[in-house]
């Protein structure tokens, strides 16, 4: 039956009244109790809980004991933690605690009338009643004390209540009873065994006195003139004393006159204090001992002790049975069971002093909040969460293994932890393993996960046959396996400055092996994007940079800006060196390539001059207009709302166009001035009225004209001074030839030529056509670049070609890429001699990996000796 816990702001004037219900807790709740010392609770309540924001500091908690009753606790601690909010209380018997005692001292009196004068001592009245059951007489004094620490704390250095009295203090609610003992004496007896782990036995033999030498008062009729020898009596045993285990020790009592009142004082020792036995105490755990299945008997007749009970215990070490008690427990409230307890015969450690009524509390309970902070909630879930579980012990009489199992028969059990001097190993699969997860005795870890927190001063390695990767030493390593020995092929490793300081870390590449960065494709294959080859050395650096490669910010080149505000592609005429050339180029280049006339492309820069001096990234001066032809969407935009920044309204457009790259690129902009050519920037004022009729203008001020009055509208004309440019700009460009005119190989690595072009080709039964250049080694994909500048007119598939690229280049030429396993360009891209098209590769009719190239003249399809152009 499951027991609530409830939770109170104030104490209830009822004690029967149930408060709050608080049931979400994250480990089962704990109340811990020891003779005249702790009477504490605990628990961790999880930080979803219905009622994690109510529990505070100095509320109070009612909970089940052992002794069948509900007894209140108030709030110590209420701190959050990683797993929860760790709750730490103490009875509420300690809240006497609070009050003070100026000074109480009663000459002769029994428990009860002491208690009493505890009480109308009290600086305040409190709810407590003090009560007693012990009838000896006694003297007793407290002074400038808490009244706890008077019954059984230090009581300001004199003994406290509980010593004097030989009593015990019992808490039940307000009400506070000193005790001739607490529980009971039923006769109850146990058979712990041997070698039982879920029993921790402590003997202290140290102290046994089993014969007395006997030292009593001066006799009452003495003359006291005289030198008086108190009465002795030597000696006084037990029986079954002998020389070979005698141990004597010296008792003294001045109030005993005669020897029948020393030897009855004697044997009190012996009969009451049990001097002659040994100091013993038993810690069981009621957990473990529950579930194992040999001692479950023993389990349940130990449940039905009571805190203080005592219990004949058989030590067959000593041959002898030992009286202990419980004096202390852990108990279990919400389940009604419990966690530990402890049986022992020495209680004087358990009268002496508590400084406060929390001492013990924070001790203990504090000091394993902290451990629950730092518990790895990984594994408290797994071990939490386990349900059952079957311990056996073998062979049973002398144990030299620990079975945890899943079943409680061995033979039976798949998932089974097993311990023993060889190590401690989980199996899935029974008792003789395999034991996947492993800790054995020379000291290794097996595992196929092993999570932790931080790992210090150790050696990591990951290998297979030929490779490993190995972290030690503050670097990691990558090692390739020789025979016996190991090289290392490239480490990241710290750096140092030279005074010895760290300076960061490098990746440090080693001659005769490549480090590559590398993107994979969908069906799995890689290719290089940055590889520092194998050649490469200290004194020889190299790098390889491979497919699209954008740079933001400033690149330098031996110390040389080169700009990337205009970003043109394509070869440009060795005239031209200044960046306004060059963008004028890239613009006079682009636009002959889709049919405009020379004249026209004059027109268009002679605008373009007036508006931006042919810089794309360029803001007009106090206005909103941004690029090369000053796109202004403030008031009359192409597409979208109005947008008073020209450089967000131009990236609008591009989106709209679905163009990408930089924004900022003049590429970029040349091909979304064409855009806007055919969408509504074009507005057919003047003549000529057409897109198509402006690409055929062969007058340059008339084109000047036209372009400003269709396209750009200018607010400020200034039409003479765009004529001017136009002019310069046809006489500065006309008749200039780019300088990468020739061509180049398209395989930059090691090749061979598998078949010429006039060759029948494998699978068509045709004149082939091109030229078969297939990789070495066999099969390795390498880069294929444009083997000309030019612009990218067809990207497509087909069954005989596959993935194929065309390149229209300059004075009638094109060249064809046929069977890439990928294509690096779109139709429209300007390219150079250092553009990757695409991968070699296999696709489409094609027996092996290579790229078949070809070279038309005059017209497409046209096809010529690609030998005539290109040495191959």
């Amino acid at each position: 039956m499951i027991k609530k816990i409830y939770l109170y702001e104030q104490m209830p004037s009822n004690l029967e009244e149930n408060g709050m219900p608080i049931n979400d807790w994250r480990d089962l709740p704990e109340i811990t109790r020891i003779i005249n010392s702790t009477f504490s609770f605990y628990g961790n309540y999880q930080h979803e809980g219905v009622n994690a924001k109510l529990i505070k500091r100095e509320m109070f908690i009612k909970a089940f004991t052992e002794n069948g009753t509900y007894q209140y606790f108030r709030i110590k601690t209420a701190k959050k933690n990683l797993s929860g909010i760790t709750i730490t209380a103490t009875h509420i018997g300690y809240e006497a605690n609070r009050n003070f005692i100026q000074s109480a001292y009663i000459d002769n009196g029994n428990g009860k009338q002491i208690m009493d004068k505890l009480k109308e001592s009290l600086a305040f009245d409190q709810k407590f009643s003090y009560e007693s059951d012990v009838t000896t007489y006694h003297q007793f004094s407290a002074k400038q004390v808490n009244p706890i620490e008077a019954i059984i704390g230090s009581n300001n250095g004199k003994q406290n209540l509980a010593g004097v009295c030989d009593a015990e203090l019992d808490m039940d609610n307000y009400t506070l009873i000193l005790r001739e003992r607490i529980g009971d004496d039923n006769g109850f007896r146990i058979d712990f065994g041997k070698n039982l782990a879920s029993i921790e036995e402590t003997i202290d033999d140290s102290s046994v006195v089993n014969r007395l030498y006997l030292i009593g008062g001066v006799p009452e009729d003495t003359n006291y003139d005289a030198d008086q020898e108190p009465i002795i009596y030597a000696y006084l045993s037990v029986s079954g004393v002998t020389e070979e285990n005698v141990q004597i020790g010296k008792r003294e009592n001045g109030d005993c006159k005669t020897v029948e009142d020393l030897k009855k004082w004697g044997q009190s020792l012996f009969d009451k204090d049990r001097i002659h036995e040994p100091k013993v105490t038993h810690e069981v755990d009621m957990v473990m001992l529950e579930n194992t299945i040999e001692y479950r008997g023993l389990y349940e007749n130990m449940m039905s002790l009571r805190f203080g009970d005592t219990a004949y215990i058989s030590l067959k070490s000593l041959d002898i049975e030992a009286k202990e008690r419980m004096i202390e427990y852990v108990w279990y409230p919400t389940i009604c069971k419990y966690k530990s307890i402890v049986l022992g015969n020495d209680l004087g450690m358990y009268t002496s002093s508590i400084e406060t009524q929390v001492t013990n509390v924070r001790k203990n309970l504090e000091t394993r909040s902290d451990e629950l902070i730092n518990a790895v909630i990984n594994a408290t879930n797994w071990i939490t969460g386990s349900k059952g579980g079957y311990v056996l012990m073998r062979p049973k009489n002398a144990p030299e293994e620990i079975l945890i199992m899943d079943k409680p028969d061995a033979n039976e059990a798949k998932k089974v932890w097993r311990w023993n001097l060889g190590g401690l190993g989980y199996s899935k699969d029974g008792v003789n393993g395999p034991y996947g997860t492993a800790i054995t005795q020379d000291g290794a870890i097996v595992a196929d996960f092993i999570t932790a927190g931080t790992l210090q001063g150790i050696k990591i390695r990951a290998a297979d046959n030929e490779f490993v990767i190995q972290l030690y030493n503050g670097k990691l390593k990558f090692l390739k396996k020789n025979g016996n020995s190991e090289i290392e092929m490239a480490a990241f490793a710290p750096t140092y400055t030279d005074d010895g300081g760290l300076q960061g870390i490098n990746l440090i590449q080693n001659p005769g092996y490549s480090f590559a960065l590398s993107s994979k494709n969908t069906d799995g294959s890689y290719l290089n994007v940055l590889e520092i080859p194998k050649d490469s050395t200290a004194n020889d650096r190299k790098l390889k940079l491979f497919g699209k490669v954008n740079v933001e910010g400033n690149l330098y080149v031996n110390g040389t800006e080169i700009t990337g505000n205009s970003g043109g592609s394509g070869e440009i005429p060795g005239e031209l060196t200044t960046e306004k050339e060059k963008n004028a180029w890239a613009i006079w280049s682009f636009f002959k390539s889709i049919g405009y006339s020379e004249q026209s492309i004059a027109g268009i820069l002679g605008n373009i001059d007036a508006e931006s001096g042919i810089m794309p990234d360029t803001d007009q001066l106090y206005g909103p207009a941004y690029g090369l032809v000053q796109w202004d969407g403030s008031a009359y935009p192409l597409y979208g709302p109005n947008e008073p920044n020209g450089r967000l309204y131009v990236q609008n457009l591009l989106r709209k166009a679905e163009i990408s790259g930089d924004y900022r690129n003049i590429t970029t902009q040349i091909k979304l001035i064409e855009w806007c050519m055919h969408n509504g920037q074009w507005i057919g004022a003047v003549n000529p009225l057409s897109v198509d009729g402006f690409k055929a203008e062969t007058d340059i001020n008339n084109a000047t004209y036209a372009f400003l009055k269709n396209f750009e509208r200018a607010g400020v004309e200034a039409l003479a001074h765009r004529q001017e440019q136009a002019n310069y700009w046809y006489n500065r460009l006309h008749g200039l030839n780019p300088s990468g005119g020739t061509w180049r190989n398209p395989v930059r690595s090691s090749y061979s030529i598998t078949q010429e072009w006039d060759q029948i080709g494998w699978g068509t039964g045709v004149i082939h056509g091109g030229i078969d250049v297939a990789s070495i080694p066999v099969g390795s994909t390498p880069n294929i670049y444009a083997a000309r500048s030019g612009i990218v007119t067809t990207v497509t598939f087909d069954e005989t070609g596959g993935n194929y690229v065309i390149i229209q280049h300059d004075d009638g030429y094109w060249s064809y890429y046929g069977h890439l396993s990928s294509v690096s360009v779109s139709v429209g891209d300007r390219v150079t001699t250092d553009t990757v098209v695409g991968i070699m590769g296999q696709t489409g009719l094609a027996t092996g990996v290579h790229l078949h190239f070809e070279v038309w003249k005059d017209a497409q399809w046209q096809r010529v000796n690609p030998r005539s152009v290109i040495n191959f």
